[in-house]
């Protein structure tokens, strides 16, 4: 398989987190204090929400809209082509696939959604993180592109009939600030990352600790099974190492994560405590299922020895329906949780 590919692009809120981007410094402090009395996991979770919620609604995108500036492609037909009706149709459906799509842009609120006081909560819980100087750095590349991106037609907004590539010294700057921007993202997102994943074993034990196997666990406890998945996937494809036997394990758990949550909620209306996680989980069940037919689309058909091409789209598809997902997941859980 070719990592030519978009990776996932989305990182996971999780349950109990609470973007402060906006709030008051006073106010921040206030819910730090409440964070700590749940636990370390909790306040880290929430110091780290800000962050996490600007890569999603900012970075997101402009990654997306980047790989189809440098590639001269995207997944929404004749970008770089005359468009006609059909191929508008296809590319507001496909923009429809995610669950924030109704929110306003990240991109024309990212002011607010990635300024620099998004580590202010992480800077009163942990002065010496490293991902304060990493958030600093994204904000700042952000920052320098961003003039670039807003002299053309970065974006591709939905109804310009052509896309006209920037020329000249516009060009030139656009290689050394885009490649610097992709740097500062990157460094991000991996520090992100590890830091997301570590806290959702803490998480999860905590939410059984307090309540039990409950809709809230069982919400967590698939959305940590479709993140392992899609890790391991692309570690397996990065290192070579990914076989349908190793593939089949990381289907099985997401499969038992999705049915066994569909059970409990089925058999268990839930109390008021539980209106909103039931809520959660019928939002996310088209593209949790969506996604898990994805994985064994791709497992059928390297058992049937398919082209490595077909492989490689499979795996991209896979990548695009994790996205999606976390998407509804995100968007709800953001403004609840």
């Amino acid at each position: 398989m070719n990592p030519k590919w978009l990776v996932p692009i989305a990182l996971t809120l999780g349950l109990g987190l609470l973007g402060l981007a906006g709030a008051s410094k006073q106010v921040a402090q206030v819910q730090l204090w409440l964070d700590k009395r749940h636990g370390p996991e909790t306040a880290k979770a929430s110091a780290l929400a800000p962050i996490i919620d600007c890569m999603n609604r900012v970075d997101r995108d402009w990654r997306l809209f980047y790989y189809g500036y440098t590639h001269q492609e995207w997944y929404r037909p004749s970008i770089f082509d005359e468009q006609t009706y059909e191929s508008l149709v296809q590319m507001d459906r496909i923009l429809k696939e995610f669950g924030d799509h109704d929110e306003a842009l990240g991109r024309d609120l990212q002011n607010d959604i990635c300024a620099q006081r998004i580590t202010g909560k992480l800077e009163r819980l942990e002065p010496n993180s490293p991902l304060i100087n990493a958030a600093g750095r994204y904000v700042l590349a952000l920052q320098d592109v961003t003039p670039l991106t807003n002299s053309f037609d970065f974006y591709q907004r939905l109804g310009m009939a052509r896309f006209q590539p920037p020329q000249g010294q516009v060009a030139q700057a656009m290689a050394i600030k885009g490649d610097a921007y992709m740097a500062a993202s990157t460094e991000l997102r991996k520090r992100l990352e590890r830091e997301d994943v570590r806290l959702r074993p803490g998480q999860l034990a905590l939410l059984q600790a307090r309540f039990g196997q409950d809709t809230h666990w069982h919400l967590l406890n698939y959305m940590i099974a479709a993140r392992t998945a899609v890790d391991e996937l692309e570690q397996g494809v990065y290192l070579a190492t990914l076989t349908p036997q190793t593939l089949a394990p990381l289907i099985d758990a997401v499969q038992q994560a999705n049915a066994h949550g569909k059970a409990y909620v089925r058999l268990h209306p839930g109390t008021p405590r539980d209106e909103f996680a039931n809520y959660l989980w019928y939002t996310i069940t088209p593209s949790s299922d969506a996604y898990l037919q994805a994985l064994q689309t791709l497992q059928q058909h390297w058992q049937e020895h398919a082209t490595p091409q077909q492989l490689s789209d499979d795996y991209a598809l896979i990548t695009h329906r994790y996205d999606v997902l976390l998407s509804f997941y995100n968007k709800p859980a953001r403004s609840t949780f």
